[in-house]
């Protein structure tokens, strides 16, 4: 008898800790904002734990009804899954409690630049060209784009100041491939909105120097 009881406590302690061990705190802001993962799309802006820095998340919360203008703190949890389709999550997250639904404007998200600014453009000196991958969520490792660290010579873009060091992901096909070492003209259709590397242009064409 002590045997079944010991096995039965054991089993829920199990099967509690399976459940609840894979259970977070998130904090959700009171705006989303664009992002690209398959395609583009609008992502939340979460902390998740601890963390400091909103970060951009690319899934959705099963159970989760979102409304802009509050900020929420909930619980999520998140499962792994296995043998999903190729544009499909690889963790499934649900809503296990929403403790608090606040009416306010989030502090300190990231500055999203206007979609219908006018190009940013720079003469830089080509430091670094890699393939990077920007695939995020389902898309994770799948989406491949060329990436260039460069130093800028000059500027006609506020935002990019002359001598800093700043990257520009490439258009698929740029008018000109850049080499290291040398100088070209850039320009960019937007700014990564807050990107860890810093100043980060998208949508980048290069062009040769215009003597």
């Amino acid at each position: 008898m002590k045997k079944i009881i010991y096995f039965s406590l054991c089993l829920m302690f199990i099967l509690t800790s399976c459940s609840t061990g894979n259970v977070h705190d998130y904090i959700i802001a009171s705006q989303q904002a664009d992002c690209t993962g398959v395609a583009p799309q609008k992502c939340l802006l979460v902390k998740k734990g601890n963390a400091t820095e909103w970060e951009y998340f690319y899934s959705t919360i099963e159970g989760f009804n979102y409304e802009p203008n509050y900020e929420y703190r909930i619980k999520v949890k998140e499962e792994k899954l296995a043998n999903v389709p190729a544009d499909a999550s690889s963790i499934k997250y649900s809503l296990v409690k929403q403790m608090s639904k606040t009416a306010k404007t989030s502090e300190n998200l990231p500055v999203v630049m206007s979609q219908t600014q006018k190009e940013y453009q720079c003469t830089a000196k080509v430091l670094e060209v890699q393939k990077e991958s920007i695939g995020r969520g389902a898309a994770q490792g799948k989406m491949e784009v060329i990436v260039v660290k460069m130093r800028i010579s000059s500027s006609v873009s506020p935002e990019i100041k002359e001598g800093s060091t700043v990257y520009a992901e490439l258009v698929p096909s740029p008018t000109v491939m850049p080499v290291v070492n040398r100088e070209y003209v850039f320009k960019a259709k937007n700014l990564h909105p807050a990107h860890a590397k810093g100043v980060y242009l998208l949508e980048t064409n290069v062009m040769d120097l215009v003597h």
